[in-house]
């Protein structure tokens, strides 16, 4: 592919050897969230009617992109015409991307007011933007690229992104309940490993025209700046060697960290004793801090950062220099002959993770339905000069009909790039499914935008409010073990 078409997806490219985040926004909110509750807010896995939950298996991904489109495929269709273009127009391009897998994830309330959550989870984000320029299928050579983003220049592009596990304990506890309110608390402290991260920044690169003899407009690059750096460990891979043996070197060259998230949960009860049970609620207002830390790696021997200035870079020399280039080390020495300035990057750097404020409100409206809206705002985007992680949530609300043992969502997003996405999702049972994005299923055109999510929870067989009941509102032993230990 020539390097003009590589200008922005070159960032992406970078991160893609390694990329493998919450957001099951179904269940934002809900009493039936569970240990996967944990993940939006803390305070969340405290008043819920059930004593434990075991999710032993969840996974979720989801994407965002204007600067290529998938055809010819829907999630109800066969891959086998797929076909992935890159969008033209004059645009910012932005790709986003997010993935997680959860393992053995539990909640288990201590008492009437406390609860605890732990588990495992592997995580990854990612994204790249770029700044406005055009693109058009019918540029077959840098020159034309080149032309047609004259008046766009400087142009720039930057990427980051970072794969990480982590295992998590949560703590909260209602801290005031004056039977009209309840306030819960709560603190996830997570310990992670990072497992691969890189970045990539072009910043002001300018050109000007330069008649060709014959006649011919060329062009001559002037400015610029080109930097990248990926984790050390992803070298270490050889294709040679066992998939035991690539896996230890791969983990014995990463970083531990840290991390946490805090949140508080509001709710209002319902003043109609008929109207519920002891957990049923009127309004709940839900605020968490996510996502709080870094990750951490080191740079690998092959990162650059690179200067452009050199007398006499022209457009077809720079098609000569990268078409084609095989690996890291071919662009390392092709980038080394345009550039004024090449200098490797050694040491650590650090990707700080998407900390992020969440702003959750669920309202009762009758019998089994309700409605969740919720904010998202990135603190982390105040971390200036720094490089972070960005989640594409803002806005979404969240109509559901929600029983034990069945339930119906339609999430309605709009994510930070004023994407408008209609949702949906069913639970059947123990197993939830969803899609972000409802045009995954039905358009052949619509899949770079959206995502799906899988999770499966069991719970005990009767909740608490039940167990009461049946025995006029008290608990025998045998009844209390039974809601206190899972059956597997």
């Amino acid at each position: 592919m020539p390097l003009y078409k590589n200008f922005f997806l070159l960032p992406c490219l970078l991160l893609c050897n390694f990329l493998m985040a919450q957001n099951y926004q179904a269940i934002h909110g809900s009493s039936y969230a569970g240990s996967l509750g944990a993940a939006n807010n803390p305070a969340s896995i405290v008043h819920v009617p059930f004593a434990w939950d075991i999710t032993p298996l969840s996974v979720q991904l989801k994407q965002s992109t204007n600067a290529y489109q998938i055809k010819k495929y829907s999630l109800l269709s066969s891959p086998n015409n797929i076909k992935i273009n890159a969008t033209n127009g004059i645009k910012k391009r932005f790709v986003f991307t997010n993935q997680d897998i959860h393992l053995l994830n539990a909640r288990f309330a201590l008492n009437e007011k406390s609860a605890i959550a732990f588990g495992a989870n592997f995580r990854s984000y990612s994204y790249a933007t770029s700044n406005k320029s055009n693109y058009q299928d019918i540029s077959y050579s840098l020159a034309d690229y080149l032309k047609i983003n004259l008046d766009h220049i400087p142009l720039s592009a930057q990427a980051a992104g970072s794969a990480w596990a982590e295992v998590y304990g949560s703590y909260a506890r209602t801290i005031i309940d004056d039977g009209y309110h309840l306030l819960n608390a709560g603190v996830t402290l997570k310990i992670n490993k990072s497992l691969a991260g890189g970045y990539a920044r072009t910043q002001g690169v300018q050109y000007i025209q330069n008649p060709g003899a014959n006649g011919v407009m060329g062009y001559l690059l002037r400015q610029g700046s080109l930097q990248y750096g990926y984790s050390s460990n992803i070298d270490l891979i050889d294709s040679n060697q066992t998939s035991a043996v690539n896996r230890k070197a791969f983990l014995k060259n990463t970083y531990t960290g840290f991390s946490a998230d805090v949140g508080i949960e509001y709710v209002l009860l319902p003043q109609d004793e008929e109207e519920g049970d002891d957990y049923s609620y009127s309004t709940k207002i839900g605020v968490s801090i996510m996502d709080i830390g870094s990750t951490k790696y080191k740079h690998s021997s092959k990162s650059r950062y690179a200067v452009a200035g050199k007398e006499g870079i022209t457009d077809t020399l720079l098609e000569n220099k990268f078409n084609p280039v095989r690996s890291v080390d071919d662009f390392n020495d092709s980038l080394a002959t345009i550039a004024a300035l090449t200098t490797g990057l050694g040491g650590d750097f650090v990707i700080y993770l998407p900390t992020r404020l969440i702003i959750n409100v669920d309202q009762h409206l009758v019998d089994n339905f309700f409605v969740n809206a919720e904010l998202t705002l990135p603190l982390i985007s105040l971390a200036k000069n720094s490089l972070y992680l960005k989640d594409m949530n803002l806005l979404a609300l969240t109509p559901r009909w929600e029983t034990k043992h069945f339930a119906a969502y339609l999430p309605v997003l709009m994510n930070t790039r004023q994407q408008v996405w209609v949702g949906g999702a069913f639970r059947a049972g123990p197993v939830l499914l969803g899609t972000h994005n409802l045009a995954n299923l039905f358009s052949k055109n619509s899949f770079q935008n959206g995502g799906l999510y899988l999770a499966v929870t069991i719970r005990p067989g009767k909740n608490r409010d039940r167990q009461r009941e049946a025995s006029n509102g008290k608990l025998t032993k045998q009844q209390e073990k039974n809601l206190n230990c899972p059956k597997f």
